[in-house]
């Protein structure tokens, strides 16, 4: 089972958890601090580490302030001053707790109230009224801060599930693209996998370097599939297929070796003239000396319009190699 799969499964799980009221405060801080760390989402688990451990005790470093905003955490003084409570979760819930305990033993017990005068009026003992008020606003003081906690965690959880959610549902579309791609391109350029490997390695490398490897090694397998399927040769209607314009190449065999529609056709020499200009762009620049900057999501990009554009291809290939089968 994939860490998507295993976030949003815990994430449903941990929603329910909260709005059914079936774990403590402290439970649930230490639920959503797992999924932070199995989501890799590195800010939510610097904040939930402070909720499940408490705040450092005197004044609060940049981490503690910024998490102790996001759990809405914020209070002022009578002078206006910013300042922030700094209990954990669990010291919160116990003082709630223990304030219904002491509204309950600080109950009056009842008594008889009479007097042998019928003319005198006895008042009944004010009894424990007092203690009784000072301890339900306690419990309502800090029921209310306990709220603003497990609600600023219930809101992030909600994001991210529907992050996992739908962005789950579009990775597996792409997974059905690149596994029909990695079974197949094999065929047309046998080191393609390796040249794949590299580029998706590229992509998530730190180093900024390598996300414009990730995008030459795209222009490289692209011209390969060109080679494969259309080798460099005379201008056609003046258009050169020399060695470097594998982009006209690659046109002109989708034009001339397919029978899919004409506005298939044209759909797929779009997708490929405007991933061939940028690539062709970045290769340019290189070769002039100049720096091609490519940022990760720029190479993320480029490995996704390369793999759909094979995608294309390969199937313009199997109809094309079933058509001749049949003649």
């Amino acid at each position: 089972m994939s860490r998507r799969r295993d976030a949003l499964e815990l994430a449903e799980e941990l929603l329910s958890d909260i709005e059914l009221n079936r774990l403590s405060g402290q439970d649930i801080a230490r639920k959503a601090s797992r999924l932070a760390r199995i989501a890799n989402d590195f800010d939510a688990t610097t904040w939930l580490r402070y909720e499940v451990s408490g705040y450092p005790e005197g004044s609060l470093d940049a981490d503690s302030v910024s998490a102790a905003k996001r759990s809405g955490r914020e209070t002022r003084n009578d002078d206006g001053e910013t300042r922030y409570w700094t209990a954990s979760i669990g010291t919160i819930q116990a003082i709630v707790n223990l304030s219904h305990v002491q509204i309950e033993a600080s109950r009056d017990a009842p008594v008889s109230i009479s007097s042998a005068n019928p003319s005198q009026y006895v008042s009944a003992p004010s009894g424990n009224t007092g203690e009784r008020s000072a301890l339900r606003n306690q419990a309502v003081q800090y029921q209310g801060k306990l709220d603003k906690v497990l609600g600023a965690i219930h809101q992030w959880v909600s994001e991210l599930y529907y992050e996992l959610r739908f962005g789950g549902a579009v990775e597996d579309a792409f997974t059905v693209v690149r596994t029909n791609v990695d079974g197949k391109i094999s065929a047309l350029v046998p080191d393609a996998l390796v040249k794949l490997t590299s580029a998706f390695e590229n992509s998530v490398s730190g180093n900024p370097e390598d996300w414009a490897g990730a995008a030459s090694t795209c222009r490289r397998l692209i011209k390969s599939v060109a080679d494969s399927l259309r080798p460099p040769g005379d201008p056609v209607d003046g258009r050169k297929m020399g060695d470097g314009n594998y982009i006209n190449r690659l046109i002109d065999w989708i034009v001339n070796h397919s029978s899919a529609s004409e506005t298939y056709r044209d759909v797929i020499v779009a997708d490929l003239s405007y991933l061939g200009r940028r690539l062709d762009a970045l290769a340019d620049a290189g070769n002039k000396g100049a720096h091609a900057e490519v940022t990760q999501y720029e190479a993320s990009r480029y490995i996704a319009g390369t793999y759909l554009f094979l995608g294309d291809i390969l199937m313009l290939h199997e109809e094309s190699e079933k058509e001749q089968g049949e003649a």
